[in-house]
């Protein structure tokens, strides 16, 4: 099932103001949505709203003729909020009524939420995405090794927003979002296996972009390398290499002498350029080119395995349930 069709993402994007939008509404155009249109034809929202194991994904549109003061969706109960402003316009929020916070454009910001949170939108079109979790899924993935730096500070930065009964917990770390946020959210958007598979993709995409954003505010510091057209043009020719050749043994010194640039342009501007190390985007291309094969009705399991570089079968299940936390044969489709 799609949270967000192909179809809806052109049917909204034809939407300018509320008179634009049919008069007749089924969920059918969004599936998983709702929507208000409010009496004085000024504002009309959609709301999507799905769970995804430890997470539950929103993605909340607005389409508006004036200024609005528009109600974010408010967390059932208290949780934290990784939240994207996915549009181009600059808003002024106000968590819990009171804490006023600036959402920027293409910004990536972590909230913990209680009450009622406002927003004061401009006119136009708006689109926020975001995922809800609990503080134990934060922490859980704080006791990892590469984010283990970042325990103490955010579990101070918690108690504080929980006695205040909300804010954010980035502050003044802003983090931007790029090219992978930007993947993980197409591929939650485009998911479409069964339902029990979809509940895994989901689940591992939401933790993959959590994980991405602490990444982020590690590394917010880290100096850039100077990217020229032709590296640029090099790199993109590594990712489709990569790709082209997921089923064969594919290393980062291989690449390097292949593509004839130093391994430390290779690692550093690989990850400038799509948010992630080369090695992980080659593991994760993999994982996600099974899922693709998997969904093909009576492909032979040895066939899949060999075609994304597994050695036997045995060998793709075992990976593929340290990645998604389940057997592939929950996402194999049989004759």
């Amino acid at each position: 099932m799609y949270l967000f069709s192909a179809e809806s993402i052109e049917f909204f994007r034809e939407l300018h103001s509320p008179s634009d939008v049919p008069k007749r509404f089924a969920s059918k155009i969004m599936l998983h949505s709702s929507k208000v249109l409010h009496g004085d034809q000024q504002k009309t929202i959609f709301l999507q709203r799905i769970t995804a194991g430890f997470f539950e994904i929103f993605e909340h549109h607005v389409v508006c003729n004036a200024p609005e003061t528009e109600i974010l969706p408010t967390p059932l109960i208290p949780s934290l909020h990784l939240h994207v402003s996915m549009d181009d316009n600059e808003v002024d929020a106000y968590v819990n009524g009171q804490q006023g916070v600036e959402l920027k454009p293409r910004e990536v910001n972590l909230f913990y939420l209680e009450e009622i949170n406002i927003a004061v939108l401009p006119p136009g079109k708006h689109c926020f995405f975001h995922i809800a979790f609990k503080n134990e899924t934060l922490f859980r993935l704080l006791k990892k090794k590469p984010f283990a730096a970042l325990y103490n500070k955010f579990q101070k930065k918690v108690k504080q927003v929980e006695d205040e009964m909300g804010g954010m917990l980035n502050e003044p770390g802003q983090v931007t979002m790029d090219a992978y946020f930007m993947m993980l959210i197409h591929e939650i958007r485009q998911c479409n296996f069964n339902e029990q598979a979809s509940k895994y993709y989901r689940e591992k995409k939401c933790q993959l972009m959590l994980e991405h954003f602490l990444r982020q505010i590690l590394h917010i510091r880290e100096s850039k390398i100077e990217l020229t057209d032709q590296k640029i043009l090099t790199l993109d020719y590594v990712k489709e290499y990569v790709k082209l050749n997921i089923n064969k043994s594919i290393n980062v010194k291989q690449l390097a002498g292949q593509f004839n640039i130093s391994t430390n342009l290779l690692e550093k501007g690989f990850r400038q350029l799509n948010g992630i190390s080369l090695r992980t985007f080659i593991h994760m291309y993999r994982m996600e080119f099974s899922t693709k094969l998997l969904a093909i009705k009576g492909m032979p399991p040895d066939s899949i395995a060999r075609l994304t570089g597994f050695r036997n079968y045995a060998a793709l299940d075992a990976a593929f349930y340290k990645y998604f936390g389940c057997a592939a044969e929950v996402f194999h489709e049989q004759c």
